[in-house]
C-alpha cells in the first residue's frame, strides 16, 4: 500500500476501534434448541430477477456468502445485521479488510467472510447462557457483512486504484444478499410472537433499510428495531457518492423514489412514524471514535466535535416520536451488542441490558430515554 491510500489508512483507521447445515422444514412441530448452523443460501428468483448471495469480489478474496441460524425455545426471533466498515469511492474501496487481517481496522470494509464472523465467539446478546440476556431463549438469524454497502447496495461498481491507476470492481450486493436470506427465513420459520431486528455499526443501517421488508414477511406480533452505533450522521457529498456507487436500496415505504436524499432525511424517524405500534431504539457513545472518523472521511470539517453535535441533535429530534427511545453512553467505544460491555454498561443511568429488556416487555415499563451526565467533554484524541 502506498501514496494516498496509505496516508488515509493511517489518518483515519488508526482512530477506529474496531460445511452446510439446514434448519428444520417449515412443518417441524417440536421446538428444540439447536447449535448454531451455518447456512449457504440457494439463489432465489424474486420479481422476475435471480438473486445470488455474494461477497464483494475484491481482489484476492473469497466471494462465498453464508449466514448463521440458531433455533431457540421461545417464540421470539432476532435478526441481527453485523458490521464491518464501508467503502464508496476509489480510495476507500481499494483498502479492503481480508480474512488474514490481524486487526479490526486493517481496511475500510470487510471484503469477505472472516473467522470472526462466527456467533459462537460473540458475547452480549449472543451469550445464550446469561440469565440477564432478554433474548437468550429466542431463535437467531445472524447476517454477516462483506459488501462495503451497509447491507443496502445492489450494484457492480467500477473504481480506479488511486496508486496504480488500475481499474477494479466491487460487488455492492448487501441488499440482494438479505433478500436471499429473508427468503430462507420465510421458508423455514413461522411467524414469531415477537421480533428484534438489530444491527451493530454498518449493521444498524442494514436493520433500518430492511425493516419494512421484514415486517411485510412477518406482519403480526410485537417488534423492536435497535440500532447499535449507527447514528446516521453523514455529509451530502457522501450521500451522493453512496447512492451512485451502491445503488442503495432504500425502503420505498418510507423514502419515495423522488424524495431528495439529504442529511436531514431521517430513516429511523420515518420508520417510527410508519410503524406506530412498533418500537425503535438506538444506542451510541457520546464520542464514538469510529463513527466520527468515518464522518471525517466523508469530508466533514472538525468532524470529531461536529459528529457529536449532530448526533445529539438527531437523537433529540427522534425522541419526539412516542415509540422511539435512545441510550446515550459515555466514552468513545464503538458498538456493544456483541460484547461483554452489554452487561456492564450503566453510564446512561440504567443498565443497558435491563433497558433492552424493558423495551421488549409488552407495556415497555421503565423504557425511557437515557443519557450519560457530564460526558460531553471533548476527547483528548479529538484531532480531526
Amino acid at each position: 500500500m502506498g501514496g494516498l491510500k496509505a496516508w488515509l489508512a493511517i489518518a483515519a483507521l488508526a482512530l477506529a476501534s474496531g460445511g452446510v447445515a439446514h434448519a428444520d422444514a417449515p412443518g417441524e412441530t417440536a421446538v428444540q434448541p439447536t447449535a448454531w448452523a451455518q447456512i449457504t443460501p440457494a439463489p432465489v428468483r424474486l420479481d422476475g430477477r435471480l438473486y445470488e448471495a455474494t461477497c464483494s469480489h475484491a481482489a484476492g478474496t473469497d466471494p462465498a456468502y453464508r449466514f448463521w441460524f440458531h433455533r431457540g425455545t421461545a417464540d421470539g426471533l432476532v435478526i441481527f445485521f453485523d458490521g464491518g466498515g464501508a467503502c464508496w469511492d476509489d480510495v476507500t474501496c481499494a483498502i479492503p479488510r481480508r480474512r488474514e487481517a490481524e486487526r479490526d481496522d486493517d481496511g475500510f470494509y470487510k471484503a469477505e467472510l472472516i473467522p470472526a464472523d462466527n456467533p459462537n465467539r460473540f458475547n452480549g446478546i449472543f451469550d445464550l447462557n446469561n440469565a440477564r440476556n432478554p433474548v437468550r431463549d429466542w431463535s437467531f438469524v445472524y447476517v454477516p457483512y462483506c459488501t462495503g454497502d451497509v447491507h443496502s447496495g445492489s450494484n457492480t461498481a467500477h473504481y480506479t486504484d488511486p496508486d496504480t491507476g488500475e481499474p477494479y470492481t466491487i460487488e455492492h450486493r448487501g441488499s440482494d444478499n438479505f433478500r436471499v436470506v429473508l427468503q430462507w427465513i420465510k421458508d423455514n420459520l413461522r411467524q414469531p410472537a415477537q421480533i428484534l431486528v438489530a444491527g451493530s455499526s454498518a449493521g444498524a443501517y442494514g436493520a433500518s433499510t430492511h425493516y419494512p421488508r421484514i415486517r411485510a414477511a412477518f406482519p403480526r406480533g410485537r417488534a423492536l428495531m435497535m440500532g447499535d452505533a449507527g447514528q446516521g450522521v453523514m455529509t451530502q457529498a457522501f450521500l451522493d457518492q453512496r447512492n451512485s456507487s451502491w445503488h442503495m436500496m432504500l425502503p420505498r415505504e418510507i423514502v419515495p423514489r423522488r424524495l431528495a436524499i439529504t442529511p436531514n432525511v431521517d430513516i429511523v424517524a420515518r420508520l417510527a412514524a410508519r410503524y406506530p405500534n412498533d418500537r425503535f431504539a438506538q444506542y451510541t457513545t457520546a464520542h464514538d471514535i469510529t463513527q466520527s472518523s468515518y464522518y471525517a472521511l466523508m469530508g466533514a470539517e472538525n468532524a470529531c466535535v461536529a459528529w457529536t453535535d449532530a448526533m445529539v441533535t438527531g437523537l433529540a429530534e427522534r425522541q419526539h416520536a412516542p415509540n422511539f427511545r435512545s441510550y446515550l453512553a459515555a466514552g468513545e467505544m464503538h458498538s456493544i451488542l456483541r460484547t461483554p460491555r452489554f452487561y456492564t454498561e450503566t453510564s446512561g443511568g440504567a443498565p443497558l441490558a435491563e433497558w433492552l429488556a424493558d423495551a421488549l416487555r409488552p407495556n415497555a415499563t421503565g423504557w425511557d430515554n437515557r443519557a450519560c451526565e457530564n460526558c460531553m467533554v471533548r476527547p483528548t484524541r479529538c484531532l480531526y
